[in-house]
């Protein structure tokens, strides 16, 4: 059997996340392996009163030990995965998975492939018709377990990237210092 056929080695539970998950999110958070992880973010405005018709709404599905397994981590949540809807408003049937983290402890036991899979069942419920998702290519436990599930590549992205001046300093440059561009030119 392949580890990624392997059934989880913990028992957990699959749900959706509630306003009280926020500081166990956060904490899952800095597992992340994206380049993009540190980018700060407001866990809490996901569990606010936004208006669904015209904001996109953010599912976090997670995985949380059983009360019977022993752990000496801050929080028993220890995977999810987040489902991005587009507002109500808008028509499309396509929800976007994003910031899928296990807990390093609990990486190649199939948590990962479990919280998908919940999503995965969950999405049509919602009105999902497909899910997208993006991954960097370096990452190929990742996409190892993508396309085991059925995602197939759609295309390719260049990540292009200008670097500015070396400090902040240079880059600042006074209003009254600029040049003005030459009006008789």
């Amino acid at each position: 059997m392949r580890q990624h056929d392997a059934a989880p080695a913990a028992p957990f539970t699959l749900r959706l996340a509630q306003v009280d998950d926020i500081s166990a999110i956060e904490w899952l958070d800095a597992f992340g392996t994206s380049p993009h992880r540190a980018i700060s973010r407001d866990v809490d405005k996901y569990f606010g009163s936004v208006d669904p018709s015209v904001h996109e709404r953010n599912l976090i599905f997670l995985a949380e030990l059983a009360p019977q397994m022993a752990t000496d981590a801050p929080f028993r949540v220890v995977g999810k995965a987040e489902l991005l809807l587009a507002p109500t408003m808008l028509i499309s049937d396509v929800g976007y998975i994003k910031r899928v983290v296990v807990h390093p402890h609990w990486r190649k036991h199939g948590l990962a492939r479990a919280v998908l899979e919940y999503v995965v069942q969950q999405a049509p419920l919602l009105g999902v018709r497909s899910l997208d998702l993006h991954v960097w290519e370096g990452n190929a436990a990742a996409v190892k377990l993508y396309e085991s599930l059925g995602f197939a590549l759609r295309h390719r992205e260049l990540y292009l990237r200008l670097p500015l001046a070396a400090t902040a300093e240079a880059a600042v440059v006074p209003t009254a210092e600029r040049a003005a561009p030459d009006e008789h030119a």
